[in-house]
């Protein structure tokens, strides 16, 4: 958790810096709150499909740079992980369940400038920290054996479709870019994609600006 406060502190100075070079409104923060849900799957965990669903909240600030650039830094709690579908005969299922704090940090671009209805790419890294883990099977709680890292390092992209000034619509997807976890049976040594797990999400997310 040392670590998440740290990286957001760098990340808030670096806005600032960013902020203070000028003092026109133009300049001045914005931020707000977000709610959203989300499916996710882990690459090379062997359960294949995008069965697993959550949640995400958290809360955002973000930097205009010029009318079409800004820098966005967000920390939300968001659930991750796999599983398989439910049997309907006999209500089994094996799944993952991950939860974390994500620190995202995206470089913005504004398609459209119109306000209402302005159209932004989103794209950026993010860091993730393992709050929790466990392996959920028939009802019954299990250890995760091998372990996932604590850190996940990710890949962000996306598109928000603002339908007022302060309220926006975002379609969001993510993916680790470095493994999550070892893969305990690899087969292939050369291949980066069995050498471990991979989280990926799909969000959809309810942003309110202040």
């Amino acid at each position: 958790m040392k670590r998440i406060l740290t990286l957001t502190f760098l990340m808030l100075s670096f806005c600032s810096a960013f902020a203070q070079q000028e003092p026109s409104a133009k300049r001045n923060f914005k931020g707000g709150l977000l709610l959203g849900g989300v499916t996710s799957q882990i690459s090379g965990d062997g359960l294949g499909g995008w069965d697993k669903f959550g949640m995400t909240a958290g809360a955002w600030v973000s930097v205009p740079f010029n009318d079409r650039l800004s820098a966005t830094m967000s920390m939300k709690y968001i659930n991750k992980g796999s599983r398989t579908k439910i049997d309907t005969l006999t209500f089994n299922m094996f799944g993952y369940y991950l939860n974390y704090v994500d620190v995202p940090l995206w470089l913005n671009y504004s398609v459209s400038k119109k306000e209402p209805g302005k159209l932004v790419i989103n794209v950026g890294p993010s860091v993730g920290y393992l709050l929790n883990q466990k392996i959920i099977s028939n009802g019954f709680d299990y250890v995760v054996n091998p372990p996932f890292e604590r850190l996940d390092i990710g890949l962000d992209f996306g598109v928000a479709f603002w339908v007022t000034p302060k309220f926006s619509v975002n379609i969001m997807t993510t993916t680790s870019v470095l493994p999550t976890r070892p893969n305990p049976s690899q087969v292939n040594k050369l291949s980066y994609y069995e050498k471990g797990n991979y989280n990926q999400t799909l969000q959809l997310i309810l942003a309110k600006g202040f």
